[in-house]
């Protein structure tokens, strides 16, 4: 590949924040759901590995998205060049040149014969979305366990302005249909999947 087509800095950085922003968002949302799925209230080794374990299992379905990774290496290194060509200009610098010239252009030097070929997918797009994958599954986890322990951390807070013997939390979003009940002979008694609904006793 030529070294006078390349990603740009900004685009390699902008497209890489977004990837990992949408990933750990996404595993955020799917961790912290299966939490509360888990019947657990503080930190449980057995809730916690229950649900790392359907956390990677759901990274199933984002595997489509491997091509993402190859964004703009597709854009800028194979699909800009052949548009701007195609236009009549440089597929380097995109200055205006003779149409059907392979002479090289008077401003960067590169001819039309050195545009790379059309993309076509090889292992680095995989490996690519892989390292985005652990990162974003990592982020995601860890902002959801934080996210919990400060949701538990508020409703231990609120017992003690409680004046009531029974009352039942909701959890954070986004595990918002998730039950937490609290009395004052049995403490917090967080509801299963399964688990029959309850009147609600919030305020």
């Amino acid at each position: 590949m030529k070294g006078e087509f390349s990603v740009p800095a900004w685009a390699m950085i902008l497209g890489w924040t977004l990837a990992l922003g949408f990933l750990g968002f996404y595993f955020f949302v799917v961790h912290a759901c299966l939490r509360a799925l888990v019947p657990s209230f503080g930190f449980d080794g057995g809730a916690f590995g229950t649900a790392i374990f359907g956390t990677i299992v759901m990274s199933g379905f984002v595997i489509w998205l491997v091509w993402l990774a190859e964004l703009p290496e597709m854009w800028f290194i194979h699909r800009r060049p052949q548009r701007l060509l195609a236009q009549g200009r440089c597929p380097s610098c995109g200055h205006q040149r003779t149409p059907d010239s392979t002479a090289p252009c008077s401003e960067c030097g590169v001819s039309s014969e050195e545009i790379p070929p059309p993309y076509s997918m090889n292992w680095n797009a995989p490996r690519r979305f892989l390292a985005a994958l652990v990162i974003g599954i990592l982020a995601g986890i860890s902002v959801a366990e934080l996210t919990i322990a400060n949701d538990e951390a508020r409703m231990i807070r609120e017992t003690r302005t409680i004046n009531r013997k029974e009352w039942t939390f909701n959890r954070a979003w986004p595990a918002t249909f998730g039950r937490v009940d609290w009395s004052c002979d049995r403490g917090f008694v967080p509801r299963g999947l399964l688990q029959v609904e309850r009147s609600d006793s919030r305020r």
